[in-house]
């Protein structure tokens, strides 16, 4: 019986599966992957040498092909949008992302493999939150925020302010198991549409930009 793109997890409670992303140059090339199986033991303690991509699945029935090894698998849109914006020219990107490294179809697995959510969080090198697709200046937002936490000069005006605040209501802020991920990890980095920023940086500019609004509110312009 054919279990399509997943041979079963090593023995063990710390085994999982990594996705091996397959370096391309063309931008416009299918998205090619293999999947690997591991265990957290590996390495010991410490960090293991792979990125955990926490993001939101996205709508179910808007859905593109990758291919794992032979299998043509169907990933959401925003799932596609990431692991293209992951793919590097030259060299292979290792992650694990709960929709392809998990067998969705077994549900024995995936109560085992969520019980192990926050050892894969926590041991990995980095977390990457993906918001989405750039949109109504959320790269702006993102830059006035790495400014902000850089305590370097930052526009706030109206108009940002009102982008920031766009940007937290981005579907990823209301998910349920987001702030457990981030909390485990031991770096994170926030990704949205071409633009990067690091978790602290975020988190600091975000204060700062919020404190400079509540400070402008209260000072009395001359």
């Amino acid at each position: 019986m054919s279990h399509g793109p997943y041979d079963p997890l090593l023995p063990g409670p710390d085994s999982i599966r990594l996705l091996r992303i397959m370096p391309d140059k063309n931008e416009t090339a299918p998205i090619r992957c293999e999947l690997c199986r591991y265990s957290l033991q590996e390495s010991g303690k410490g960090s293991h040498l792979y990125e955990v991509l926490s993001y939101v699945w996205g709508d179910p029935d808007n859905v593109l092909p990758i291919f794992i090894a032979k299998y043509r698998v169907y990933i959401t849109k925003n799932l596609y949008a990431v692991l293209l914006r992951l793919r590097d020219y030259s060299f292979e990107r290792i992650i694990w992302v709960d929709a392809i490294c998990i067998n969705q179809a077994d549900d024995e697995e995936k109560g085992n493999q969520i019980g192990s959510i926050a050892k894969i969080y926590g041991q990995a090198k980095r977390v990457i939150v993906w918001l989405g697709e750039a949109a109504d200046h959320n790269d702006g937002a993102l830059e006035t925020i790495r400014a902000a936490g850089k305590n370097a000069d930052f526009p706030s005006g109206e108009k940002i302010h009102r982008a920031i605040l766009q940007l937290l209501q981005r579907p990823w802020f209301r998910r349920i198991w987001a702030l457990q991920e981030v909390a485990a990890a031991r770096h994170v980095l926030i990704s949205c549409g071409t633009t990067d920023i690091d978790g602290y940086a975020f988190c600091s500019g975000f204060s700062r930009h919020m404190l400079s609004k509540r400070v402008d509110r209260y000072v009395p312009y001359s």
